[in-house]
């Protein structure tokens, strides 16, 4: 159970603001029929990971 305003809530806020797909599965993998408390997937574009924060600079 996550606590609201975790570290955790934001990242996965941010990772669905750049694109990721959210699905709710267990730790066996992804399970759309899974209860929603059981656990989160996300399905990540590349994108989602062009910050440029580790670009070197020029």
């Amino acid at each position: 159970m996550e606590i609201e305003g975790h570290p955790t809530l934001d990242l996965i806020t941010e990772l669905e603001q750049r694109g990721a797909l959210p699905v709710s599965g267990t730790a066996a993998g992804p399970d759309p029929d899974a209860p929603e408390a059981a656990g989160l997937w996300l399905w990540l574009a590349p994108e989602a990971f062009l910050t440029g924060l580790d670009d070197l600079p020029e």
